[in-house]
């Protein structure tokens, strides 16, 4: 085997947690439930000894949409009722380039770096999503530790001007 993409997406979804919104790809997780750093370095690396340079993270060009009980209570873990979508997209799962669209027709934007996501909302509408500083932080982290690379699901997400792409290239070099 030459190397393993590790899927550190899809972690919180609304399927499986309908009542609060969740950071569906955290590099990070501080209530100690999963995360990406915890996939890579506790499960891949320390616990099966595959070396670093044999992994790769995944990084997600699409995000997750809930429906908030509230509008004006709106962060990670807000109380929510299952699913949402965005507008443009119409999916639970909208790609980047519609979260964008959602982003440019009023939805606030918010990073938190303690998990390592954005998310943004309006209205009840609430999408936990990567965007360039997630992507940024974890490209930096996957050099950090040695791993191989990075891959993205799915690149045909991305927004018309490759802005997710170009993130993850330029922070990777060449």
């Amino acid at each position: 085997m030459d190397w393993i993409n590790v899927m550190v997406y899809d972690l919180f979804i609304p399927d499986g947690y309908r009542n609060s919104t969740q950071p569906p790809a955290p590099l990070y997780n501080p209530t100690g439930l999963f995360s990406g750093d915890q996939g890579i370095n506790g499960s891949w690396i320390n616990q099966l000894g595959v070396p670093p340079n044999k992994l790769a993270i995944g990084l997600p060009f699409y995000g997750y949409a809930w429906t908030l009980v509230d509008a004006n209570v709106h962060g990670l873990f807000a109380a929510a009722n299952g699913a949402g979508s965005v507008p443009s997209g119409g999916s639970t799962t909208p790609v980047y380039r519609d979260i964008r669209s959602f982003i440019n027709n009023g939805a606030q934007t918010v990073y938190n770096s303690t998990y390592v996501t954005n998310y943004c909302y309006s209205g009840t509408t609430w999408v936990g999503y990567d965007d360039t500083q997630s992507v940024s932080a974890k490209v930096n982290y996957a050099k950090r530790i040695g791993l191989i690379g990075y891959f993205a699901w799915q690149v045909g997400g991305d927004d018309n001007n490759w802005t997710l792409s170009k993130t993850a290239s330029s922070i990777w070099g060449t």
